[in-house]
């Protein structure tokens, strides 16, 4: 779906993480839905958590930083 590519700075490659877009500790019915994830370098994955936090996190939280990225 992403190509596997971070969706975030473009990087391609095997080290890649899975990101649940509406968190997998609150959204139980999502937590295996493809539509609910992004590809997301570890980078990227570490640096999203650092703005947000772990858990509770929300689609409209990751669109939100998605959009603040320098491309």
């Amino acid at each position: 779906m992403d190509n596997w590519s971070c969706v975030a700075c473009g990087k391609h490659g095997d080290e890649l993480n899975a990101h649940h877009l509406n968190s997998y500790d609150t959204s139980v019915e999502e937590r295996f839905d493809v539509e609910n994830g992004v590809t997301l370098c570890p980078v990227c994955h570490t640096r999203f958590h650092q703005t947000y936090g772990f858990g509770g996190n929300t689609k409209e939280q990751f669109q939100e930083w998605i959009k603040g990225i320098p491309r």
